[in-house]
């Protein structure tokens, strides 16, 4: 960034005077800024100062003649999105600043602290991250845009389209006439290419629906072999067309959990569509359900191409296929089959993943839910609004262990954002600077082990409830890091299912 051309629209919102002039000539003294500054001494001062004009920062104190300023705050964030914030206070206050930080502050200062401060590189900093705040914002309405016109294409395209389907079925079935062989082909052809794009329609409107947060389900205790079961049978077709075996593994008694059938078949027939389609001719498609402990799980394996490792934790996004995201899997499809199923089986209270260790070797779905007893109540769920992303913070000091983990977490959703810290004292810096959503830690490191960490982070009140995942290969330090606080302990080698079904679980509970 070119400080030397850089102009900025400043206002200061502050009732005490001489507050106002010291800020202002603290910040007039940043070399290389050419800096217009305006003046408010209460609230509806500033207000009218931002109705005005734009403007490109606001300092705000935190007191003014009204009250409290997070109020005007929020006014100033839903008005003027674009200005950035930075709240001033008389005196160090944490949970205030971050209650101001969740409102859209950059930034909280002390007034003792702005003689010591040099404001050029803040101003700076504060310029890059209020561009990138700002092309989030656009990007987020190009993305509604997009969606919107998406949708309302793909409800132009159904009239017409039932259209063709209605005549279509009417030639097949023969209500309008007979046909000869090679006629009845061409219809058959028809008939399920239109078939094709009209569920391809359909997944674009309900992704709108789930994009949005509108999507509901009413779970009911069911028994997850006999969804499989139908949804192999349903697949016969498409299964003897690439004459394709069906390998089916399926426990006698029923596994029962609580799903919505009609949803979470579309999950079923995603996935084994799927394998249907990179499956080579005359290959084998693998399909297994059963129950370990308290989770049931389903394990679909193909025998194509597979996916390279590093785009997995892409897959689930919108629009994205492997055949998009390398070229490993040239096949069709617009990738919402994935991006859908991870929404509705995450609606489930489960977790889904795939797997492909090396090119050529196939790849393989995980689908895992939590058990239900066969007498369990219905329950209607909604699903969550999109939320900000939770921090995992990984505590390793062996880097092969840590891109392990970081493969295995990164692969369970997007919207989790992955910290590394190699030793204890790392891992507490980064606590302090931000507080993470869930910690995994070993307990064999250098200069302080994961226990001594452990019971640290348990002395101080803003890290005490953060969840604790630790691995070990010692049982008795498995023991031992339950005694001082630990949420979960698994011990090494760890299998995925169980680690990916863990860390699901503990990024549920609540950190504060």
């Amino acid at each position: 960034m070119n400080l030397a051309a850089e102009s900025l629209s400043v206002l200061i919102v502050e009732d005490d005077e001489k507050d106002r002039e010291d800020l202002k000539g603290r910040l007039l003294a940043a070399p290389n800024w050419a800096l217009a500054i305006g003046e408010a001494a209460d609230a509806e001062s500033a207000l009218e100062a931002l109705k005005n004009r734009s403007i490109d920062l606001v300092f705000l104190a935190r007191r003014l003649p009204s009250g409290e300023s997070l109020p005007l705050l929020d006014r100033i964030r839903q008005l003027h999105p674009k200005s950035a914030v930075i709240v001033t206070c008389a005196q160090p206050d944490t949970a205030w600043a971050v209650a101001a930080m969740k409102k859209g502050a950059l930034d909280c200062l002390v007034r003792a602290d702005l003689p010591r401060i040099d404001f050029g590189p803040i101003l700076g900093r504060l310029v890059e991250t209020r561009n990138l705040v700002n092309q989030n914002m656009e990007l987020r309405q190009v993305n509604q845009m997009k969606n919107e016109f998406i949708a309302n294409v793909s409800h132009e395209l159904r009239t017409p389209l039932t259209v063709v389907i209605g005549y279509a079925r009417s030639l097949q079935d023969g209500t309008i006439g007979d046909l000869s062989a090679q006629q009845k082909k061409a219809v058959d052809s028809i008939v399920s290419r239109s078939e094709e794009l009209l569920a391809t329609l359909n997944n674009i409107l309900r992704a709108r629906e789930v994009n949005a947060g509108r999507q509901l389900a009413t779970l009911k205790p069911t028994d997850l072999r006999e969804l499989w079961r139908v949804c192999a049978a349903k697949a016969a077709k498409d299964l003897e067309k690439k004459r394709l075996r069906l390998e089916l593994a399926l426990p006698r008694s029923p596994v029962w959990v609580m799903a919505d059938a009609a949803a979470f078949a579309d999950v079923c027939a995603n996935l084994l569509s799927n394998a249907v389609k990179f499956s080579p001719e005359d290959g084998a498609v693998q399909l297994a359900v059963g129950a370990s402990s308290d989770r049931a799980w389903a394990m679909l394996h193909d025998e194509g191409p597979g996916v390279p490792p590093e785009l997995l934790p892409r897959i689930f996004e919108d629009f994205s296929t492997a055949a998009t995201l390398g070229p490993t899997r040239q096949r069709g499809g617009l990738g919402l089959g994935l991006s859908l199923s991870r929404q509705i089986v995450e609606l489930h209270g489960g977790s889904i993943w795939l797997e492909s260790p090396e090119a050529g070797q196939g790849c393989t779905a995980h689908v895992s839910l939590p058990l239900a007893k066969p007498e369990a109540p219905e329950a209607v769920v909604a699903q969550a609004a999109p939320v900000e992303k939770k921090r995992v913070l990984i505590v390793e000091d062996n880097p092969d262990l840590i891109e392990i983990i970081r493969l295995f977490v990164s692969a369970i959703s997007e919207n989790l954002e992955l910290a590394t810290a190699h030793s204890g004292f790392e891992a507490l810096e980064s606590v302090q600077n931000q507080v993470p959503h869930l910690i995994i830690m070993d307990v064999m490191m250098p200069g302080m082990s994961g226990l001594e960490l452990l019971d640290r982070l348990r002395r101080v009140p803003e890290s005490s409830r953060i969840p604790v995942l630790v691995l070990t290969g010692y049982v008795d330090a498995a023991e031992r890091a339950r005694a001082a606080g630990a949420q979960a302990v698994i011990v090494k080698p760890f299998d995925r299912k169980v680690f990916v079904a863990k860390v699901m679980q503990l990024l549920q509970q609540k950190t504060a």
